[in-house]
C-alpha cells in the first residue's frame, strides 16, 4: 500500500468467524460506504477496511493509521463483534495515544448507553444513521465536550457522566444520501459489491426485531431514478458476477416502483442479471401479480420470514401473517418458476413448546414438498437482541433470558433463553433435530427431481455463485456432485441425450470408484446407500472407466463367455446404463 495523503477517517468492519463453524459471510457493510460517500462529498478523505475476527488485525489497523496519518477510527458494532472490538480498541489506544474512536451500528442504536459501557475506550457513539453525525464530527474539534453536544445523534461520556445529544431528524428524501462508489473507499482486494438498499425503515413491528421497538419508523424509499442509476453502476462493476442483492424488505412494497425497476432490468439487461430480494408475506400476498415480471427481470431467489408454524407464536411476534398465507405465497413462487424461495424459522422463541416446535417442523416439511426443488428452509435459535421488545420485556413472551450479553455462542446457533415449557438444553437439542429432519426430507425430495432441476442448482452456483441448500446437499453426495459438474463444466452428457450412432463412439466415465465388502462389488447410489450388482452390471461398471467407448465395451461383452451373444445384448447394456444414469453413476463424453 502506498500512501498519497492524510486520511480523515478509517472505518473498520470486523466479521465474526468461528473455528468450529463457517456461519458469517464476508459481505461489505453497506452503511459504512454510505458514510464514506457522504463525508467524501463534504471534502473529507475516508477509507474502509474489513477483517475476520479470527485473523490478526491490531497491527494491520495500526499500520494503516500510521501510513495515512489518521487519528479517527470508526467501528460497525453488532451483537457478535462487540467483544472483539473491545479488545481491539484497548490495544490500539495503547499504540495511538491521540486516537479518537467512534462506534455505530445496530448494537449501538439498540442501546447506546450499554454499548458505551461495554466499549469503555470508545470516545463516542452514533445513534441511528451515520452519514450526517460522522461528517459533522469531522468538521469540528470533536475532542471538546461542547462541540460534541452540538451534534445530534451522539452518546458520549465526560467526567463520568453520560450525555445524549438528542435524536436526529430523519432525512425523508433519501436521494440526499448519494449511493456509494464502493471501489473508491475499500482497502480490500477482490471484494464483490453486489448489495443495494432501496429504502430505509420497515412497515413491520416484529417483537424479535429492533424495528419493532421504534416509535418513529416511517418507511423512506429512494426514487426510482436513483435506484436505477445505482443498479447500472453496480452492474458495470460486477464483471463475471452478474448478480445483485436488494437488501431491504421494502423492495416490493410499492408496485409501480418495483415494476419500473424490473422493466429496466429487462430492457437494458434482458433479464440476464440475477437478483435476490427479501419480502414480507403480507405485502407479497397483495402483489402476487408482480411475480411473473420479477421472474422475467432475473429474480432467482426470494427470502420470506416464516418464523413459526404456530399461529399463536406468530401473533405474539406481531408478525401480521397467517400460516395459510405463507403456504399460498410459496406455492405461487414455485408455480412461477422462480429458482429459490428461502423461508427461515425461529426455534426457542416466544411461548415455544414441544407442540409449537412440531407445528413449525411440520410446516417446514410441507413447504419443501409443495415447492420441490424450489423451497429451502432453515432455522435459527431465538436471540434476544438489545433494544427489541422481547429483550426489554421477556416475560410478556413467555421467555427467560439466560444470557443477556449473548456471550456463550453465535447468535442463531446458541440457546440464550428458556421458555416456560422448554429448558435451554432442550431448545438447543431441537435445532439439531430440526436440521436433521429437514436434511432427510430434502434428500428424499432430491431423489424425485429431474436431472434438469438438479442441474439448475449447479448452474445457479456456476453463473451467480449462489449456493442453494439443494446444491449444498448435492455437493456432499459424490456421485451427484461429479455427475453434474462433469455435465456443466466439461461437456459430458447423459446417455439419454445421445443418439444410437453417437452412443457407439461415446466413452462412459464412472462418477465414483467401485467399492467392495471384501467378497463382492457394491455400487454407491447416494449418501451411504449401497446396492449389490449383478455380474453384468459389475462388468459394465468396471469397464466404464473412461478408457473404452461403448462399441469397445460391447465387443468385449460379446467375446466374454459369461454372456450369451444375441440381438438383445445391446438393449440389455443400454438398460444397465440407463439405470446407472438414474443413479448418477456414469456420464458420457462424445465430443473430445
Amino acid at each position: 500500500m502506498t500512501s498519497s495523503s492524510k486520511l480523515d477517517l478509517l472505518l473498520v468492519q470486523i466479521a465474526t468467524s468461528y473455528i468450529h463453524m463457517d456461519i458469517r459471510g464476508q459481505d461489505p457493510q453497506l452503511g459504512q460506504y454510505y458514510i464514506a460517500e457522504y463525508a467524501t462529498r463534504a471534502g473529507y478523505s475516508v477509507k474502509i477496511k474489513r477483517y475476520s475476527s479470527n485473523e490478526p488485525m491490531i497491527q494491520g489497523i495500526h499500520n494503516i493509521l500510521s501510513e495515512y496519518n489518521c487519528d479517527v477510527l470508526g467501528f460497525y458494532v453488532d451483537s457478535e463483534n462487540i467483544w472483539t472490538i473491545r479488545r481491539v480498541i484497548l490495544a490500539l489506544k495503547k499504540l495511538c495515544s491521540n486516537l479518537f474512536v467512534i462506534i455505530g451500528g445496530p448494537q449501538v442504536t439498540g442501546n447506546p448507553e450499554l454499548a458505551m459501557k461495554r466499549l469503555t475506550m470508545a470516545d463516542c457513539a452514533i445513534v441511528g444513521e451515520g452519514e450526517r453525525p460522522m461528517t459533522e464530527l469531522l468538521s469540528v474539534d470533536f475532542r471538546t465536550t461542547e462541540n460534541l453536544k452540538s451534534i445530534k445523534g451522539l452518546v458520549f461520556s465526560s467526567n463520568g457522566k453520560m450525555f445524549y445529544t438528542g435524536s436526529q431528524i430523519p432525512v425523508c428524501n433519501l436521494d440526499q444520501y448519494p449511493f456509494p462508489r464502493r471501489e473508491l473507499y475499500t482497502l480490500d482486494e477482490g471484494v464483490i459489491f453486489d448489495q443495494i438498499s432501496t429504502g430505509r425503515g420497515c412497515v413491520g413491528k416484529c417483537a424479535f426485531c429492533f424495528e419493532g421497538s421504534k416509535k418513529d419508523n416511517r418507511l423512506r424509499l429512494r426514487s426510482i431514478e436513483n435506484v436505477i442509476e445505482e443498479i447500472d453502476y453496480v452492474v458495470s462493476n460486477l464483471k463475471d458476477h452478474p448478480f445483485i442483492s436488494f437488501l431491504d424488505d421494502t423492495f416490493i412494497i410499492n408496485p409501480d416502483r418495483t415494476e419500473a425497476i424490473c422493466n429496466h432490468l429487462i430492457v437494458k439487461y434482458g433479464g440476464k442479471i440475477g437478483w435476490y430480494c427479501e419480502a414480507r408475506v403480507d405485502i407479497l400476498l397483495r402483489n402476487l401479480h408482480l411475480l411473473p415480471l420479477m421472474k422475467r427481470a432475473g429474480l432467482i431467489r426470494i427470502q420470506l420470514g416464516g418464523e413459526s408454524g404456530s399461529q399463536r407464536v406468530l401473533d405474539a411476534y406481531n408478525k401480521g401473517m397467517k400460516i395459510d398465507d405463507l403456504i399460498y405465497v410459496v406455492q405461487k413462487i414455485y408455480e412461477e418458476g422462480i429458482s429459490s424461495v428461502y423461508i427461515n424459522f425461529i426455534v426457542g422463541g416466544a411461548h415455544e413448546t414441544m407442540d409449537s416446535f412440531m407445528e413449525t417442523l411440520d410446516l417446514a416439511k410441507k413447504l419443501l414438498r409443495i415447492a420441490p426443488g424450489c423451497a429451502e428452509v432453515g432455522c435459527s435459535l431465538f436471540s434476544p437482541y438489545v433494544g427489541t421488545p422481547m429483550y426489554d420485556n421477556p416475560s410478556l413472551f413467555g421467555i427467560k433470558i439466560i444470557d443477556r450479553d449473548l456471550i456463550s455462542g453465535p447468535d442463531g446457533y446458541m440457546a440464550f433463553v428458556e421458555t416456560e415449557a422448554l429448558s435451554q438444553f432442550q431448545i438447543l437439542q431441537l435445532k439439531d433435530y430440526f436440521d436433521a429432519e429437514i436434511l432427510n426430507t430434502q434428500y428424499g425430495i432430491i431423489r424425485t427431481l429431474s436431472k434438469e432441476q438438479l442441474l439448475h442448482h449447479f448452474e445457479l452456483f456456476d453463473k451467480y455463485t449462489m449456493k442453494t441448500s439443494i446444491y449444498n446437499q448435492l455437493q456432499k453426495i459424490e456421485s451427484f456432485k461429479n455427475y453434474f459438474e462433469a455435465v456443466l463444466k466439461y461437456g459430458f452428457s447423459s446417455i439419454r441425450n445421445l443418439s444410437k450412432e453417437e452412443l457407439l463412439l461415446a466413452v462412459p466415465y464412472r462418477t465414483v470408484q467401485p467399492v467392495s465388502d471384501g467378497q463382492k462389488y457394491l455400487r454407491l447410489v447416494g449418501k451411504a446407500d449401497y446396492k449389490e450388482s449383478t455380474y453384468l452390471q459389475n462388468y459394465i461398471f468396471l469397464l466404464s472407466s473412461g478408457k473404452l467407448c461403448f462399441q469397445e465395451i460391447l465387443d468385449l461383452l460379446r467375446r466374454n463367455e459369461a454372456f450369451t451373444y444375441n440381438d438383445s445384448l445391446i438393449d440389455d447394456v443400454i438398460n444397465v446404463y440407463n439405470m446407472f444414469d438414474e443413479e448418477h453413476l456414469v456420464v458420457w463424453k462424445y465430443k473430445f
